[in-house]
């Protein structure tokens, strides 16, 4: 299966231990490779799983595209190295179906959005309603992606109404690092970016109302999906299989303590 350049591409491959140790290491021209495209807040989630998928599977490799879920599901037609779609919100999975690129989509994970704010807290922000204060620097995600939407149904649902001048992040991870880097004072990012930036950013300790309303006004779905178009070529059938073999991975046991390992809910 050809492999193009896209958004953040990561290769995780395992070499072999215990009884995967094999008497030699597969030669490079017989491993197998599938590709998984997936929403940049599954990347702690997903490099853990796909860690484990290729212990099990040591003849086969996963390349793991990190990108906007609106972007992949509209470049899903013209691909054909993609095998697994995991998307943040249903509207890019919804896509997908509707073009025939993605298949049987499940929901397998659950993430929310937090109130958040650089190491320490120094503007002393303690609720929602501290988004209406002159005073602060407010971040929030672009509308047009999961996080901005699941921070507007949020506010939405608080009442609160955020200053004019807002500085829009194109992501959760964008607005997270500029939370740690002090360019903001407080933003509404994914509770799986805070748990990932190593003690820079935190959660702002809100009362029991607000946490309630994060939980659930604030939750965004995430829906896994094979991608027929990607089982190509000589391999097509091994890729398919192997593809399938992942994704029961995901949804099973194993997979699920992944997801609550990165802060997401099942």
């Amino acid at each position: 299966m050809p492999r193009r350049p896209g958004l953040t591409v990561l290769s995780l491959a395992l070499a072999c231990t215990g009884i995967a140790s094999c008497a030699a290491a597969q030669p490079e021209d017989e491993i197998l490779t599938i590709g998984v495209a997936a929403a940049p807040s599954l990347s702690t989630a997903f490099t853990e799983i796909i860690s484990d998928f290729e212990a099990d599977n040591p003849g086969v490799r996963v390349s793991l595209e990190l990108g906007r879920s609106g972007e992949i599901a509209k470049s899903l037609p013209g691909r054909t190295d993609i095998n697994v779609f995991a998307s943040a919100g249903a509207e890019a999975m919804d896509l997908a179906v509707a073009e025939g690129t993605a298949v049987d989509p499940q929901i397998f994970a659950h993430n929310h959005v937090v109130l958040a704010v650089p190491s320490g807290n120094p503007r002393q922000v303690t609720g929602l309603d501290d988004l209406e204060r002159d005073d602060l620097r407010v971040g929030l995600c672009s509308i047009d992606v999961p996080c901005g939407r699941a921070a507007d149904a949020l506010l939405a649902a608080a009442e609160v109404t955020p200053p004019e001048v807002v500085d829009r992040a194109a992501g959760s991870r964008a607005l997270t690092a500029r939370l740690a880097d002090n360019e903001v004072d407080v933003g509404i990012v994914y509770r799986t970016d805070v748990a990932s930036s190593h003690g820079w950013v935190s959660e702002a300790d809100v009362d029991a109302r607000d946490r309630e309303l994060e939980r659930a006004a604030g939750t965004t779905r995430y829906l896994l999906a094979r991608v027929p178009g990607g089982d190509n070529g000589p391999d097509a059938r091994a890729e398919a299989a192997a593809a399938d073999e992942f994704t029961e991975l995901v949804l099973s046991d194993r997979g699920r303590r992944a997801l609550q390992n990165s802060g997401l809910r099942p």
